[in-house]
């Protein structure tokens, strides 16, 4: 399970923009969580994100279209889809799993945890002399 932050940043997105995709699109993907929760998305989750988006860059598919496609991308035995009667659809999935892997290992190896809450004290108080 990674965290929001390190997804965009494995797959070169602004967080705003990959968390509109999610509420979007994958909502039915993503485990429910609480109010004040912070979300997370399953390896399995990017893999069929990452598809869609090489889909809207390449082909110019909308992501309401190609996040079905990718799933179906995804869940094929071949990485191939039928498209049309003649045509077929493919990508080298064991490879996109690899690169996928290897993009969200680095995002979360360069991760910071982002501080909440109030800031820490100063050791000193008061007005400086």
């Amino acid at each position: 399970m990674y965290s929001t932050s390190d997804v965009a940043l494995a797959l070169g997105l602004e967080l705003k923009r990959l968390d509109n995709i999610l509420v979007r699109h994958c909502r039915a993907s993503l485990p429910s969580g609480g109010h004040g929760t912070a979300r997370v998305i399953q390896e399995s989750v990017v893999e069929r994100l990452a598809v869609a988006l090489l889909l809207q860059r390449d082909l110019g598919m909308p992501l309401q279209h190609g996040w079905p496609l990718a799933e179906e991308i995804i869940s094929s035995h071949d990485g191939r889809v039928p498209v049309g009667t003649l045509g077929t659809l493919g990508f080298d999935v064991r490879r996109l799993r690899a690169v996928v892997r290897q993009a969200l290992a680095d995002a979360v190896q360069d991760r910071t945890p982002v501080r909440r809450g109030r800031p820490p004290l100063d050791k000193k108080r008061g007005a400086p002399l």
